[in-house]
């Protein structure tokens, strides 16, 4: 799964051969809401029985049918029917409203995935779940920070866990990435106070390694783009925005054709939301893909039929990386290289 070339770095002193190397990532991220049944499933006792595998199906099959290249946004389903190009699993899995702390373990470690750790938030637990090949080289991060009220807008000396789970991941190329899985405040007046989650999360994140991605349910809402488009001398890049705004992907909520909810108010909004920062001395970070998955309805083969019934109140992310790096040639590789400088002549 590397992009491998050959280069030489130059000094006066001496000249070495080095191989860059790519690494690809597929990051997924959704709400699964407590993996209960849609209000408009056919047989929601049937469903509560099969939401559980309805979900981990659509997880392990989100990267099916994406390029393994391309910054064209896709709308395609992920769902566990259909006829799909295969690929591999994502590499990490992120998740928001798992029902309990054990649920990613439960669902997904049979299928190859370690659990970074949960933690609680307003509903339910946030995890993220690595392949177990990256689990080896990764470290979980402590994320306690001071709490903040919400009416008087000050930090007190009260540490606090932070609505999210964060590792960093040291990939053969030598580059090391820090990702997190988060669940920020709801509803609109907190606005404030995801302000300083989201802020805090990424302070960590970047003091630990330059190579970052934060990815969740943010419940941000559209005037605080700019809160985080500025924080850091601007150094985190929007996903969505990267990938060309594309309408199509835009919204991960939308009532008006996800009737998971009985009745209430319909709306759009873009409530998930994944940020990157890449760069520095140790590797490059840049986003290639962006896509929705668990954004059809459910199909008559699992269960479903209805046009508003899905596994969830949100739609997923399904985002692609690059993560650049440059790691040593041995001297046994240097011996099965043959190098042609003798250019075209």
């Amino acid at each position: 799964r590397y992009t491998t070339t050959t280069t030489t770095r130059i000094t006066p002193a001496y000249s070495s051969p080095h191989t860059a190397i790519t690494i690809p990532l597929t990051i997924l991220s959704w709400n699964i809401s407590n993996a209960q049944p849609s209000s408009s499933s056919p047989n929601p006792h049937q469903r509560a029985r099969e939401s559980s595998r309805l979900i981990r199906l659509a997880c392990l099959e989100a990267n099916a049918g994406t390029p393994p290249s391309s910054r064209r946004p896709s709308t395609s389903s992920t769902s566990s029917h259909g006829s799909r190009t295969r690929q591999p699993p994502p590499d990490i899995i992120a998740l928001q409203e798992s029902p309990y702390p054990t649920w990613g373990d439960e669902e997904f470690g049979s299928s190859g995935y370690v659990s970074m750790g949960t933690q609680m938030t307003h509903c339910g637990y946030v995890d993220l779940l690595l392949r177990s090949e990256l689990a080896r080289t990764s470290r979980p991060l402590p994320l306690r920070v001071g709490a903040q009220s919400t009416q008087q807008s000050v930090i007190s000396d009260i540490a606090v866990n932070l609505p999210s789970v964060a590792t960093t991941i040291l990939l053969p190329n030598r580059t090391r990435v820090a990702v997190s899985s988060s669940h920020l405040a709801p509803f609109k007046e907190n606005a404030a106070l995801r302000a300083y989650q989201c802020q805090s999360l990424m302070k960590i994140l970047s003091d630990e390694c330059d190579n970052c991605i934060v990815i969740g349910d943010m419940n941000m809402r559209a005037s605080e783009d700019k809160m985080v488009e500025k924080f850091d001398n601007k150094s985190w890049i929007d996903a969505w925005k990267e990938c060309g705004s594309d309408k199509s992907v835009k919204f991960t909520w939308d009532s008006f054709v996800n009737n998971y909810h009985d009745g209430g108010f319909r709306f759009k909004a873009r409530f998930d939301r994944c940020y990157v920062r890449g760069g520095g001395n140790d590797g490059l970070l840049g986003v290639n893909y962006y896509g929705l998955m668990g954004n059809r309805p459910v199909g008559k083969e699992d269960g479903g039929g209805s046009r508003g019934d899905y596994l969830s109140d949100h739609f997923g992310l399904v985002v692609k990386v690059d993560v650049g790096g440059t790691a040593t040639v041995s001297e046994e590789e240097k011996k099965e290289e043959i190098v042609d400088l003798s250019g075209d002549d």
